[in-house]
């Protein structure tokens, strides 16, 4: 008996860019990547092995636990009771007793999809997500059309690994192969699979497209609670700000702690300066402090100094390319420039970069399209006024189309946005130097993609 992964609803700060009107940056890890060279293979090698070996040396053994202790040693339960067993222990929260009884059914029938399935749903609940991982992996190479497994499998990299572009892209592969395969009669599972694919999207900045499947999930299942909630998320990342704001109260009406509708409605309220926006985001951290720390609190004045303090401190060729860019900085992106691109940019953005890009003289017949990451991940989209393809890297300008003035150039930084991603004053620091530093990079042509694979999405 296999049993389903509960699916958590996700905050997905889908952060977009624009061509002429502007790029944005979404928050992103602070770690930066490091370039392994050729002499220092063998060094990385022995590292690689001495720090395995540290941690299998450090981490105990754990007690042993077995399924039917009352059984004497020598005498195997059958697999099916073992599996029918763990499945009773995971419905009561016992979730070592499940990982027991799984491991045990595992041991007996090596290649039992349901056993490695419910082995791997047990380490979710036991946050061990590498082992989760794995034990997918191996469900998934024993069974790869498995609609059970494949929704746990794109529920664990869409929702419960770190954030990453292929992560999500992952999931949403998972998600839409097991959409195929999952029988029509079983709505709830359908419902289920439609909305992992729509958080996937959402996350990968692709909310149209979210959009449709997450109404997909409510169609299967009218009442799906957190279906309702990701189509307000779908709809407030495309900037249909009423719409939004309705499905959230409607989440809300049935779960008044929904700290993930709290917050989202909060957003919507702080961009139209009611007072009810404060009491709704203090309410969200209030019911998931995790998710949602309190902001530090600094001025508008003191952020544009600490903004004017890390463009001091940028290297000397990229304070060469800001000379006569605008360095500016706003509470929160205006309306104007969210909306002046189809699709809109995500409310959540963290900085913006306005114009064309320094070597747009040398190149007057093409424009640079933007990605538009969200939530660790990215994906391109066209340039405004054009017919690009999606993914392109560059694409002429349609004939007639409007162009910007390329002397015209400016960076935005977002005050509130950015407080909402850190937790103290070293990490707005940080966050505000990566976020010039991503601006920069568009200002020199770089799209959202390049930007990513070298560690500054």
């Amino acid at each position: 008996m296999n049993w389903a992964v509960t699916l958590t609803a996700v905050l997905a700060t889908a952060i977009g860019a624009s061509g002429c009107r502007g790029r944005a940056t979404k928050p992103a890890s602070t770690a930066a990547p490091v370039a392994p060279t050729a002499t220092a293979v063998p060094q990385a090698e022995a590292t690689v092995a001495s720090k395995a070996a540290s941690e299998a040396a450090e981490t105990p053994p754990r007690p042993l636990r077995r399924c039917f202790p009352e059984q004497p040693s020598w005498v195997d339960a059958a697999v099916g009771t073992l599996l029918d067993r763990a499945a009773d222990l995971y419905e009561a929260a016992d979730f070592t007793g499940a990982l027991a009884c799984a491991e045990e059914a595992a041991r007996q029938a090596p290649r039992s999809v349901e056993a490695h399935h419910n082995r791997a749903i047990a380490f979710v609940r036991l946050e061990r997500m590498d082992e989760a991982r794995d034990a997918l992996a191996l469900a998934l190479a024993l069974g790869p059309d498995d609609p059970e497994t494949l929704e746990a499998a794109a529920d664990l990299h869409i929702n419960q690994l770190p954030p990453s572009a292929d992560r999500s892209a992952l999931g949403l592969e998972y998600a839409r192969r097991g959409s195929r395969r999952a029988l029509r009669r079983d709505a709830d599972r359908v419902a289920r699979l439609a909305l992992l694919e729509g958080q996937a999207l959402i996350d990968l900045g692709r909310a149209s497209e979210a959009l449709r499947r997450i109404e997909a999930a409510l169609a299967a299942s009218p009442s799906f609670a957190a279906a309702s909630y990701e189509r307000g998320v779908a709809l407030f990342e495309l900037c249909r700000f009423g719409e939004a704001r309705r499905m959230f109260e409607k989440v809300l009406a049935d779960a008044p702690d929904h700290a993930h509708a709290l917050y989202h409605l909060g957003l919507i309220e702080e961009r139209m300066g009611e007072e009810a926006a404060a009491r709704h985001l203090a309410a969200a951290s209030a019911s998931d402090a995790k998710s949602f720390p309190v902001p530090i609190d600094v001025s508008g004045n003191e952020f544009a100094a600490r903004v004017q303090h890390a463009v001091a401190e940028l290297p000397e060729e990229v304070r060469r390319d800001l000379a006569g860019i605008r360095i500016e900085t706003a509470d929160l992106p205006d309306d104007t420039d969210l909306t002046a691109e189809k699709p809109p940019l995500s409310p959540t953005i963290l900085g913006l970069f306005r114009g064309l890009p320094l070597d747009f003289g040398e190149h007057a017949a093409v424009a640079t399209p933007s990605g538009r990451p969200g939530k660790g991940k990215a994906a391109a989209l066209p340039a405004p006024a054009s017919a690009t393809t999606p993914g392109a890297s560059r694409a002429p300008v349609a004939a007639g189309a409007p162009q910007c003035d390329p002397t015209v150039r400016a960076i935005v930084l977002y005050r509130r946005n950015l407080l909402r991603t850190v937790r103290d004053g070293a990490e707005l620091d940080a966050a505000i130097a990566r976020t010039l530093m991503h601006e920069v990079g568009h200002l020199r042509g770089e799209d959202d993609g390049s930007l990513r694979d070298r560690g500054l999405e």
